[in-house]
């Protein structure tokens, strides 16, 4: 079984890893994690942990594809895009504090998105997950954002969401949300919480969500 990193002796440890996942023009620093200057592909290996501590990759970073229950070790900054779709994962505690890309975390066990960047540079795509929540989820998504596939019924933070398609099909919000044009979602998303639009059951105050989209001329 690989060593967590905390049970590393040497450089030579470290090496044997990067060898192992070809992982390349890598420099080791003083507290024993590493910078990547280039990709990380660590998919489809077996995982149920990520092998060795990161801590910026100037590339992709993609993990997808294995048994990982934890985000621990992963790169604090990611200057690429960031993927760890289909693995085991509760939780995105661990995840990178900064993406320059798109942000996938598809196909795990989420219930909510608490851990994530604050900000995200591409797409978020957090589909097939079993959320109900989307507290955790960047304030800000320069690219389009991907729900579909949870059982989320209620937008419990404001999020705004700069890319073309906001996806919700498959989910249990109130058909008259997923009947909204995209510009609509658009302001629902990123206001709606301020207009307390939702019920707790997820029902509608239709004259609220009336009013949202008056206020803004839509």
């Amino acid at each position: 079984m690989i060593k967590l990193f905390e049970q590393f002796n040497n450089e030579q440890e470290i090496r044997e890893i990067c060898e192992k996942y070809k992982i390349k023009n890598y420099t080791i620093n003083p507290d024993g994690s590493i910078d990547v200057d280039g990709d990380v592909y660590l998919s489809r290996k077996a995982l149920y942990n990520i092998p060795i501590k990161f801590n910026k990759v100037n590339g992709d970073f993609r993990c997808t594809d294995n048994n990982i229950t934890s985000l621990e070790n992963c790169p604090n900054e990611v200057n690429g895009d960031f993927n760890c779709n289909n693995n085991n994962l509760t939780t995105l505690e661990g995840c990178p504090i900064r993406v320059g890309g798109m942000f996938g975390c598809s196909e795990n066990k989420l219930t909510n998105l608490m851990g994530s960047p604050e900000r995200v540079n591409g797409y978020f795509h957090c589909s097939n997950n079993e959320l109900t929540s989307l507290k955790g989820i960047p304030m800000i998504i320069g690219g389009s954002l991907f729900l579909l596939e949870n059982p989320i019924s209620i937008i419990d933070t404001s999020i705004r969401v700069n890319g073309d398609v906001i996806n919700i099909r498959l989910t249990n919000f109130d058909r008259k949300i997923k009947s909204l044009s995209q510009d609509k979602l658009k302001i629902l998303f990123e206001h709606g919480v301020d207009y307390d639009i939702f019920r707790k059951d997820g029902s509608i105050n239709d004259s609220r969500l009336e009013r949202l989209f008056k206020d803004f001329n839509i």
